[in-house]
C-alpha cells in the first residue's frame, strides 16, 4: 500500500510539473523572427500613435472615451473596446500590442494614487489580454523595432532617456541621456533630431553606439518613409523638407508653416496641417508632381494614416474625423457607446 501511494505521489507530482511547464510554455513571450519588424509607421508615431493597423485591425486610442484602446476592422465595423487603459504610442505585430499607458490623463481617477503610478510601457495580447509592464514609470514615445521597443524612460533624477527595452521584459538598456524621439528606425539605424544639445539630424546604430550628425540645423517632427528622412525645419518657419537617409542635399517640400504631418506607406502623398493663420487646414502634396491642395479648411491635429483612411481630430480634440482616401470624403465620425 505504501508503495502504491509512493507510486501515486509521484505520478502527481510530474502532473504538477506537466501542467506549469505546459502553462509557461503558452505563457511565453514568443520572439519575433524577423529582426527589423516594425509596429506602426513612422508618421503615426509622430501623431502620437493613436491608430495602428495590423492585417484587417485597426487599433486605436478612442478620443470618445477618454483614449481607451479599442479596436475595429479595417473597415470601419464592428468596434469593440479591449481596455480601459488610456493608450498612445500603439505598436502591433504578431501576436502583440505594445502601447504607452496614461492612466493619470483618466478624468474618472485622475486625483487617485492608483492613477498616478498606471503608467509605464506595457505588452498586451491583440485582444486586450495577458497584460504586462515593461516599465511602470511615466513614458512617452515608444516604437517597436525588432525584438525591441525603443522608447522614452523617465525618472525624476535624470529626466527623459531613450532607453530600448526587450518585449518579453528581460533586458532594460539605456542608450542615449538625451531625451530624444525614436519616431524614425530602419535598417538597424535610429534616426533622431537632439533634444538637449543640439537639433540637428542624427544617426545612431540600434546599440546606441557611432552617434553621428547627418546634417546640422535646427528641426524637429523627424520620421522616415522608405529611402527619405522627413522633418520640420524650425529656422525656415516650420516648412517640412526631406534628405536622403544616405546624406546630401536637402529638398524643401512645403514652405508654409505646418503643425503636424504624415507620409503615405507609399511614399506619394503628404498630408500636413497647414498652421499659417490665414489658410489654416489639412492639405495634401503629390510628392510626383509637387502639387499642393486643400482638403479642407480649420485647426486639426493628430494625422493618422491606415490603407484606407486618415483619422484627424479637432485642435481641441472634441472631434474625431475620417478622410476616405478613395474620394477624398471627409466626415466626422459618429461614435455611440
Amino acid at each position: 500500500m505504501k508503495k502504491k501511494n509512493i507510486v501515486i505521489s509521484c505520478i502527481a507530482v510530474i502532473a504538477i510539473v506537466g501542467i506549469f511547464f505546459m502553462f509557461y510554455w503558452v505563457k511565453r513571450v514568443k520572439l519575433y523572427d524577423d529582426d527589423s519588424i516594425t509596429g506602426n509607421t513612422s508618421g503615426n508615431l509622430l501623431n502620437g500613435g493613436l491608430f495602428c493597423e495590423l492585417d484587417d485591425k485597426i487599433y486605436f486610442a478612442n478620443p470618445y472615451d477618454q483614449n481607451m484602446l479599442y479596436s475595429m476592422n479595417s473597415d470601419l465595423t464592428n468596434v469593440s473596446k479591449l481596455s480601459d487603459d488610456n493608450v498612445s504610442y500603439l505598436n502591433a505585430a504578431g501576436n502583440y500590442l505594445f502601447y504607452t499607458k496614461r492612466n493619470d490623463k483618466k478624468d474618472i481617477d485622475s486625483d487617485s494614487f492608483m492613477a498616478l503610478k498606471s503608467t509605464g510601457l506595457y505588452r498586451t495580447n491583440l485582444k486586450g489580454k495577458n497584460i504586462a509592464r515593461l516599465y511602470d514609470d511615466p513614458t512617452q514615445v515608444a516604437c517597436l523595432f525588432g525584438n525591441n521597443i525603443y522608447y522614452q524612460h523617465y525618472d525624476q533624477t535624470e529626466g527623459l532617456q531613450l532607453y530600448a527595452a526587450k518585449i518579453d521584459g528581460s533586458s532594460d538598456t539605456q542608450l542615449l541621456k538625451d531625451a530624444c524621439a525614436p519616431y524614425a528606425i530602419s535598417n538597424q539605424t535610429i534616426y533622431f533630431t537632439g533634444y538637449r544639445t543640439d537639433h540637428s539630424i542624427h544617426t545612431m546604430r540600434i546599440d546606441g553606439s557611432a552617434d553621428t550628425i547627418l546634417l546640422n540645423g535646427n528641426f524637429t517632427a523627424l520620421t522616415i518613409q522608405g529611402d527619405y528622412l522627413y522633418y520640420m525645419d524650425m529656422d525656415d518657419n516650420y516648412s517640412l523638407k526631406r534628405i536622403s537617409v544616405s546624406g546630401g542635399e536637402p529638398e524643401a517640400l512645403v514652405s508654409e508653416r505646418l503643425a503636424t504631418y504624415n507620409v503615405s506607406e507609399d511614399g506619394n502623398t503628404v498630408y500636413c496641417q497647414v498652421d499659417n493663420g490665414t489658410d489654416n487646414g489639412i492639405y495634401e502634396l503629390d510628392l510626383n508632381s509637387k502639387s499642393l491642395n486643400l482638403v479642407v479648411s480649420g485647426d486639426f491635429n493628430y494625422l493618422h494614416l491606415t490603407s484606407n483612411y486618415l483619422f484627424y481630430e479637432s485642435f481641441d480634440q472634441s472631434a474625431l474625423y475620417i478622410l476616405d482616401l478613395a474620394t477624398n470624403q471627409p466626415e466626422e465620425w459618429k461614435w455611440e457607446k
